[in-house]
């Protein structure tokens, strides 16, 4: 998917050559001089769609149907989940997970750099410049005629470093509301989607989740809750389930197995306001198996068998946002 991208230095993320690209929704490549390593994001969704890390090793997925033109959020990679995850109904026609991976974010061009630590940039958006998935009626505050007559406003940047073995995407999410009463919910993810080498997602021992024990599950497909045992967490059928961390628990930490080249990802990710205070991140974990797979047009029918997603996401527990306040949320991939 990636044979005809335009090399892009991280000092110059413009087109150089007569050889260019005319869509609006060009990919940027970053990479790590000193050691290879690269990432790919996308400006529509301000989408990471590819870490390659310093021996070459993919550890994400992109379906070959998937819409890079801008016209649809992209299926693979890291979208991005706010101010809803699902479609909660309560922000009037929004659609599912919000529209942050629905809009173009613009790369803030002061904050490129490539050094011996690692290669990055950093994408904003305003929510005024947000044209897409809004939500219409009265029920959405997000909405252009809402958030104008109430002051609602708020600014995200997603910062992307890429290094010899790791890949950290930290979104932060600020209330820049004119008037100091105005605060909102939200929940946020990182829709993370991992490539599982040979097709093997259906392998319980060459494909698995592990360190989610003693989170509550809610498991979306059958209904059943029940706290999760120290057993590895597997694909056996529709996957759609959400892991709630205990009281004493904050930061998400699992290791997937990705594959029969018995490779494997760590996965850390945390969040915290900008008052200190850490927040709990819950996890979900989603593979649409065979007929969801079916219904989705912009996913091959046999694409299950190929990626698992491992979502870490501020679900719950997190309060309102204040005006002023903010909050930071990361989330680093490392390669094993």
């Amino acid at each position: 998917i990636y044979s005809n991208l335009l090399d892009v230095n991280i000092f110059c993320l413009t087109k150089a050559t007569t050889n260019m690209f005319t869509s609006k929704n060009e990919p940027i490549v970053i990479t790590h001089t000193a050691s290879g390593a690269s990432t790919t994001i996308l400006p529509y969704g301000a989408t990471v769609t590819s870490f390659l890390n310093a021996t070459g090793h993919e550890s994400l997925f992109v379906s070959h149907l998937a819409k890079t033109d801008g016209s649809k959020a992209t299926r693979g990679g890291i979208p991005l989940v706010f101010p809803q995850f699902g479609q909660s109904g309560r922000y009037g026609t929004m659609p599912q997970h919000g529209f942050l991976r629905n809009n173009y974010w613009k790369v803030e061009d002061g904050d490129k750099y490539d050094t011996e630590e690692g290669a990055g940039c950093t994408f904003s958006l305003n929510l005024n410049n947000v044209e897409n998935a809004r939500g219409a009626g009265e029920d959405s505050i997000w909405s252009s005629e809402s958030s104008t007559q109430s002051g609602l406003d708020c600014t995200l940047r997603l910062s992307v470093k890429v290094s010899a073995t790791s890949l950290t995407t930290t979104l932060t999410i600020q209330n820049t509301s004119s008037q100091s009463d105005i605060d909102f919910d939200y929940q946020t993810l990182f829709h993370t989607y991992f490539k599982i080498y040979g097709s093997k997602a259906l392998d319980a021992n060459l494909c698995n989740v592990a360190g989610l024990e003693g989170y509550n599950v809610d498991d979306k497909i059958t209904g059943d809750q029940y706290v999760q045992d120290d057993k590895p967490i597997f694909v056996d059928r529709e996957v759609d389930r959400i892991y709630t961390p205990a009281a004493d628990k904050k930061a998400v930490e699992c290791v997937i197995c990705t594959g029969e080249d018995r490779s494997k990802v760590e996965i850390r990710a945390s969040a915290m306001t900008g008052d200190g205070e850490e927040l709990p991140v819950s996890a979900v974990v989603w593979n649409p198996f065979i007929e969801k797979s079916k219904g989705m047009s912009d996913y091959g029918d046999e694409e299950y068998h190929d990626m698992i997603c491992v979502e870490p996401g501020i679900l719950s527990g997190n309060g309102k946002l204040g005006a002023g306040k903010e909050v930071v949320f990361t989330q680093v991939i490392t390669t094993k």
